[in-house]
């Protein structure tokens, strides 16, 4: 009984947190919580009608006529036989259970409604909540991991929710029952209550098993998913490694303790409804023998309320097997609500809310001011990085492998909030402009462009839907892709695969250039836009960049210094800090890391031509 106790308090205190989350509609709501209501009186009414339809049979209804709840039938009709009142009774019975199970249809349709109402508000809620989370979120979770909570555990708790409207429309039943079963006789009701916590003691045992397997459950198919989601978006390096057999090894793994644990809760599930049917049974026969005994032979009862009673205890017995079964479902099922609720209190981003000023130009310089980053396991990438990059220029930020420079820019970009420090445009912390104006004047072009299985039409105007034919043509232009756009078989209609699969590595990155100067950027930032690329690659889309950033503010993360050759000035980042600014001559020149690392530069360069 505890244990039934903790899984519903659980449940309902999850449930309660969920609400603004699922969003169930409150007419809804008040519909299937009212038809359940109602359902519970007409049922008892089905079985207490039984007394007097079986009075009248046995020629001793009249008596229940008088006085009783029932003296207002004498009224109605007067004068009437026995045989009369029996085919009445009989009718009013029918009455009210076929009223039982339209107010239950009535439920079960409502709650369908809101049932699938619940699951698109909670689906949606958790999508909001994980596109404003930060991004050390999804750099510490497995995406497969995050995908299972919307497509196993969102339905795990809407499942939850159901079985709960069942739970309370089967206790609400059975609470109406035993009142009628206590109005006839205390001593069974009394008696009932003590079977029906010897029942809760007995499969105790089984809630807690089932509560662990539904904890299993989803640890197992989280991971499962993070496995399937590694090995289709990792099959070229599977492929290419042969470790087919050993990626299939880690699903095979992952499937089959699933297996285990469902089979296991299976067996739970599978032991809980005979075990508690038996013992329902058992007890009930062993309180209507003890009612014969003690009541019916010593003349405290009369006989036609035993077999009353027989049929209450037969009606309630099921409930009460069916309120262990929906408890079983609930411990079961109570893993996937603490995940949902658990996702749904990641941390949001930013904690300092971005403002509300138009970003209109760049007129005088982007300066960053003793930027200081620090990640939330306690890394510092950036540590008081303090330069300016003039309105119209080219600053490079150079350095090695963990120098800072990618965190760099995702400062600048707003994808991550500097620790302490600011970065200025004319003068105002960039926080202050507001998202919309912001990245509709910023241009970003990474490493590797994410393309989505779109067309590439779609692909240039994300987050700019708005852009015309012409803006689109020049983009194009500009990013030198008109040759690829020509070749492919729809044009700018042409779906480029998942990740842009269909497209070449420079092709992508050109399609990406496309993409950021398709908003005619303000400030253009380039993180490291050719390191993936070889020679040939790298060449055609340098050119293109290089036009791109004619006239526009721009900052370049380079990995490969042959490409800040041109850069008006170039900073040298190293453990997050500023060791060197200068022009590529004055750096060249200079003794310092630069020096250095344009000297390994040349040993690699030479080094591969070597091979």
């Amino acid at each position: 009984m505890k244990q039934i106790i903790q899984v519903l308090s659980e449940l309902v205190g999850c449930l309660v947190r969920l609400r603004r989350h699922l969003r169930l509609g409150r007419w809804l709501l008040l519909g299937v919580l009212l038809c359940n209501l109602l359902s519970a009186p007409l049922e008892v009414a089905g079985v207490g009608l039984l007394l007097p339809m079986l009075s009248f049979l046995q020629g001793e209804g009249r008596k229940l006529l008088v006085g009783g709840m029932l003296h207002r039938l004498a009224e109605w009709f007067p004068n009437q036989t026995d045989a009369f009142y029996f085919k009445l009774f009989c009718g009013l019975i029918v009455v009210a259970i076929g009223l039982k199970n339209v107010t239950q249809f009535v439920s079960a349709n409502l709650g369908a409604r809101m049932m699938s109402r619940g699951a698109v508000n909670l689906r949606r809620g958790l999508y909001d909540r994980l596109q404003a989370a930060p991004l050390h979120i999804f750099e510490s979770h497995k995406a497969g991991e995050i995908s299972s909570v919307f497509t196993v555990e969102t339905v795990r708790t809407m499942n939850a929710v159901d079985f709960l409207f069942g739970f309370i429309q089967r206790l609400t039943m059975a609470l109406f029952l035993g009142g009628y079963i206590v109005y006839t006789s205390w001593a069974v009701a009394l008696s009932f209550v003590v079977l029906v916590a010897l029942i809760a003691l007995l499969t105790g045992r089984i809630h807690r098993g089932l509560e662990v397997q539904g904890n299993q459950r989803g640890e197992l198919f989280r991971s499962l998913a993070g496995t399937l989601v590694e090995a289709f978006a990792g099959m070229r390096v599977i492929r290419a490694t042969h470790a087919r057999g050993e990626i299939t090894e880690r699903y095979d793994e992952a499937s089959t303790a699933i297996g285990r644990t469902e089979r296991r809760g299976s067996f739970y599930n599978s032991i809980l409804a005979p075990l508690t049917e038996t013992a329902g049974i058992a007890g009930a026969m062993v309180i209507l023998i003890g009612t014969y005994h003690f009541l019916i032979v010593p003349g405290h009862l009369a006989p036609v309320k035993l077999m009353l009673l027989g049929f209450l205890l037969i009606r309630l017995l099921p409930l009460v097997n069916q309120l262990h079964g929906f408890t079983g479902q609930l411990s079961y099922n109570l893993a996937g609500v603490r995940e949902v609720e658990k996702w749904l209190n990641v941390p949001q981003y930013p904690l300092r809310p971005f403002g509300d000023r138009p970003m209109e130009a760049i007129r005088s310089e982007l300066r960053f001011d003793a930027v200081t980053f620090r990640y939330p396991n306690g890394t510092l990438a950036l540590d008081g990085v303090s330069f300016s990059v003039p309105a119209g220029h080219t600053v490079a930020v150079v350095g090695a492998s963990g120098s800072g420079k990618s965190t760099l820019a995702s400062v600048l970009i707003r994808l991550r909030e500097a620790t302490s420090g600011s970065i200025r445009i004319d003068g105002m912390d960039h926080w202050e402009f507001s998202p919309e104006t912001w990245h509709r004047r910023l241009g970003v072009v990474e490493q590797e462009a994410f393309l989505f299985h779109e067309s590439v039409r779609r692909n240039i105007c994300l987050g700019h839907p708005q852009a015309s034919d012409a803006e689109i043509a020049s983009a194009v232009r500009m990013a030198r892709l008109d040759d690829v756009v020509t070749a492919l078989p729809n044009g700018l209609e042409s779906v480029v695969g998942e990740r842009g699969t269909s497209l070449s590595g420079g092709q992508r990155q050109r399609l990406a250039i496309a993409r950021a100067m398709v908003r005619q950027p303000l400030l253009l930032v380039l993180d490291e836009a050719t390191s993936a690329l070889d020679n040939i690659s790298e060449r055609q889309v340098q050119a293109a960049l290089d036009q791109a950033r004619q006239g526009r503010t721009t900052l370049v993360i380079a990995h490969r210094l042959s490409t800040v050759r041109s850069a008006d000035t170039i900073v040298v980042l190293d453990h997050g800090r500023v060791v060197q600014q200068g022009t590529w001559a004055s750096l060249e020149t200079a003794e310092g890391p630069f020096r250095r690392l344009v000297a390994a530069a040349r040993d690699g360069h030479l080094a591969g031509e070597a091979t």
